[in-house]
């Protein structure tokens, strides 16, 4: 049986732990000798035709796991493979909790989400998706960090055809996301960025056991798109990842931007439990032990956005301690080898699925600004927004360059503004950084619209992982496979 262990990386004191994850199947109904021998029957056949099935068997350090063959192109996958212990009860919101090893063999062939705004998923959802090639040998890495906002996304479970064969490794996981992932109360139980804890917990999974599946555990590249490109950049900042990958892709996303942090987590997390039915006053231990009770399908109905938050500088399990923007002008952070490439920003959504209220230049600006701007005073926030609303909306009266300045304002300060910031900031501490802003508006955009100039958010993943396209968005997707594959491999 696979040994215990423990790791302890400067102030994360991480520990993984596992449950093994059972099943049961019950026969009702099949009562006479006959229905019993027909049950056997079935059960011999389908145990063969399994039997028959392409498998690898992989020893990971808390146990063996199970993948099966797939063909196009030649390669094994490994689903649902933990490396955390579920985070119920007590541990809801603490950092991973360290894995038991199993016995025997695990069948790595869950497709495991957790839980998503739609009400499906499961709170034990701490997984990695590993797919490999038929004969990968110490091949480069891909680790792919989900996005969604931090409110929903998984690791994706299908194999990407076009990596795989340009011979790389990929990882895909599940981290906590929502109330779950981003409760920050400030206590020990409660401390914040659980999500973010879990990204550390898989990072250091891959790191002791992706040599196993034919991948290079020292040629690690962490691919995030839109708030796992946030993630990634925060990681980069906690000092806890050091040397647990060696390149870094950005895809629309920064750590700069209004949607990376929230500043008022507890008003949050009141709010939230109010709309729930709280009563209680607001002590925090109060709120604690509500959101202990409260069910996997209410955590989950909520408007509120629970975001990654600076956490108490004296816990030792803490991980973000000061603002994105401190991290970045104290140039005291890991230096890795950046690719940041940007579309349009998640937030234009917003505008495009709203045309009528986007029509009219907006009365008062102030609620508009972004809520990472400190004002020394309400006279100083108020002239700020009379400047900005001049500099986007002066002298308009035409519906539409009304909203296109919409357009224009939000990409600037969810997309443009923070991406360049970060990219300029990434160059001044000495890392080599690769910048592109990606414009082609082809077919794979989540949600394309006419009226929106440039590539749609989301457009540049679906490019390197699909399979299928047409025409111009074929090219495309060649030269993009070709521009990582290089970066990838050749830096």
């Amino acid at each position: 049986m696979a040994q215990s262990e423990t790791y302890d990386l400067n102030k994360l004191a991480y520990k993984l732990s596992h449950k093994k994850r059972c099943g049961s199947v019950q026969l009702k109904g099949m009562r006479s000798r006959w229905g019993r021998l027909f049950i056997l029957y079935l059960l011999t056949s389908w145990s063969r035709a399994a039997g028959n099935l392409r498998h690898r068997h992989v020893a990971t350090t808390h146990g063996t796991v199970r993948g099966y063959f797939a063909p196009r192109p030649p390669h094994y996958a490994y689903r649902g493979v933990p490396y955390a212990r579920p985070p119920t009860l007590y541990d809801r919101f603490k950092a991973p909790e360290p894995p038991s090893p199993w016995s025997g063999i695990f069948e790595a062939t869950h497709r495991v989400k957790c839980p998503q705004p739609d009400g499906t998923g499961e709170e034990n959802c701490l997984v990695v998706n590993v797919f490999s090639p038929e004969h990968a040998a110490s091949q480069p890495v891909i680790v792919h960090f989900h996005g969604g906002g931090f409110q929903q996304g998984w690791g994706f479970h299908n194999s990407p055809r076009k990596l795989l064969e340009q011979g790389f490794v990929l990882v895909t996981f599940n981290y906590r996301i929502g109330v779950l992932g981003f409760l920050c109360l400030g206590l020990p139980d409660v401390p914040g960025n659980a999500g973010l804890k879990d990204q550390v917990a898989a990072l250091y999974w891959v790191n002791r056991n992706i040599d196993k599946f034919g991948g290079n555990s020292s040629d690690v590249t962490v691919y995030g798109t839109g708030s796992g490109a946030v993630s990634i950049e925060l990681l980069l900042f906690s000092g806890l990842t050091n040397n647990l990958f060696q390149k870094v892709i950005l895809e629309s996303g920064s750590a700069l931007s209004p949607s990376a942090i929230s500043y008022k987590p507890v008003l949050n997390a009141l709010n939230f439990a109010r709309n729930l039915g709280y009563k209680e006053q607001s002590e925090l231990m109060l709120l604690q032990e509500y959101f202990y009770k409260v069910s996997r399908e209410r955590t989950v109905n909520t408007s509120e956005m629970f975001l990654p938050c600076i956490e108490s500088a004296n816990s030792t399990n803490s991980l973000i301690v000061r603002d994105p923007r401190e991290y970045l002008k104290s140039t005291k952070y890991q230096n890795v080898l950046m690719m940041i490439i940007y579309t349009n920003a998640e937030e234009i959504s917003v505008i495009a699925n709203d045309f009528d209220r986007f029509n009219e230049v907006p009365d008062s600006f102030e609620n508009l600004l972004p809520n990472n701007i400190v004002f020394d005073s309400e006279k100083m926030r108020n002239k700020v927004a009379s400047l900005v609303k001049d500099y986007y909306f002066d002298d308009h009266g035409i519906t539409d360059v009304v909203f296109q300045s919409y357009i224009e304002y939000v990409n600037d300060i969810f997309m443009e503004y923070p991406i360049l910031k970060s990219a300029a900031n990434h160059a001044y501490n000495q890392n080599v950084v690769f910048l592109m802003k990606f414009l082609y508006k082809g077919r794979q955009g989540i949600k394309r619209n006419d009226r929106i100039p440039g590539a749609s958010f989301g457009a540049l993943l679906k490019y390197i992982i699909y399979n299928q396209f047409q025409d111009c968005d074929e090219i495309i997707a060649e030269r993009l496979l070709t521009l990582w594959s290089n970066f990838i491999r050749l830096g």
